[in-house]
């Protein structure tokens, strides 16, 4: 089992305060920065990938290029601590849900401004990544947390955790080390969201990789769930590898035909068939652009609510059996009438009065 830090211990300038969770990498601490005063994360590598050297010196390359990235839908990397067998990166503490919890409060029916104000931040995120060789490897729902941020419209922002780090233990199982596991006791990745390449254990698995995984989070946005269910891993492994995902648009009839299209293109078997991450960020955000994503509807879809109905009045009333049009030339028409009978009586009556008032 993993060694755990009691609360109180000092790793470098961190007091470590609670453990936050434990995954395929390390566990993960809650810690206080004495000397900035703020409260961050600490992941600590497992022993037995910071007792590789290989590994060892890896993730610390790529630390150091995670530190110097900064994007505002990246979880910040602050620090780098070594310590004799010790290994850790510090990172920013985020609050708020994960994109799981999101997912289970619209249950398949998140409106497309929802999709745009969250998934546009992580596109662009990962496509940034992409252009300096980051791979992220284990993207899903849990790796994907919801920020409140009144400054954008919307008032969220999503984060991506471990940008970069699940290759690393990756690379280690693939040189025959012993196998990492995650904390639901499969090899790392999460089977549900892995590629075809990733199940076939490809010596080399590039952003391609990555465009899949969101293919199947943005599958599971608008159907409720991931294209492929399986209790059985070699049954899970053979769907991913073989079998087309279930036709998108029967499961979500609103969803326009060019996002459709644009995810099961993310899904293809072939990572060559499949867009870059930058092609798929241009794409959705044209075909979001093009549609009203500010539907006052928006707000009513969660929990199942059905948005109203648009009215059914006809737009001009009927009055007596005739259009509101129609009524409207009648009254002018008898206001024109009596004004002139008006004046014709009132001309009149000043003639008979002249005409009196001379006899």
């Amino acid at each position: 089992p993993p060694m755990r830090l009691p609360p109180g211990t000092m790793v470098s300038v961190y007091r470590i305060e609670s453990v936050l969770g434990e995954g395929g990498m390390g566990v993960v601490y809650r810690a206080h920065d004495e000397t900035q005063g703020r409260t961050v994360a600490l992941k600590c590598l497992h022993s037995n990938l910071a007792g590789d050297m290989e590994i060892r010196r890896r993730f610390i390359r790529e630390s150091r290029v995670l530190r110097a990235t900064s994007h505002p839908n990246i979880v910040s990397v602050h620090d780098l601590v070594e310590h004799d067998y010790l290994l850790a990166i510090v990172m920013e503490l985020v609050h708020g849900p994960s994109l799981v919890q999101h997912l289970q409060k619209w249950r398949g029916r998140m409106p497309l401004g929802e999709i745009r104000a969250i998934f546009g931040g992580v596109l662009d995120a990962m496509a940034e990544g992409h252009r300096q060789g980051i791979i992220h490897r284990d993207l899903k729902p849990d790796n994907v947390m919801i920020l409140r941020d009144d400054s954008l419209p919307g008032g969220q922002r999503a984060k991506i955790l471990d940008f970069g780090l699940a290759k690393l233990a990756s690379e280690y199982q693939s040189r025959g080390a012993e196998i990492v596991r995650t904390r639901d006791g499969v090899a790392l990745g999460t089977p549900e969201y892995m590629s075809p390449e990733q199940w076939a254990g490809a010596a080399r698995v590039d952003g391609k990789a990555d465009v899949y995984s969101l293919g199947v989070v943005l599958y599971e946005t608008l159907a409720g769930a991931p294209p492929f269910s399986s209790t059985e891993g070699d049954r899970l492994r053979s769907l991913h590898l073989y079998s087309p995902p279930p036709p998108l648009g029967p499961k979500s009839p609103e969803a326009p035909p060019e996002f459709v299209a644009l995810i099961e293109q993310m899904l293809a078997k072939t990572a060559a068939e499949r867009p870059t991450m930058a092609e798929v960020s241009r794409r959705l955000e044209v075909l979001l652009l093009a549609r009203d994503v500010s539907d006052p509807e928006d707000s009513v879809r969660a929990e199942g609510q059905t948005p109203p109905r648009p009215s059914t009045e006809p737009a001009e009333r009927k009055v007596s059996g005739l259009p509101a049009a129609l009524q409207s030339a009648a009254v002018q028409r008898v206001a024109v009438t009596a004004a002139a009978g008006f004046f014709i009586a009132s001309a009149l009556l000043l003639v008979w009065l002249l005409v009196f008032r001379n006899s």
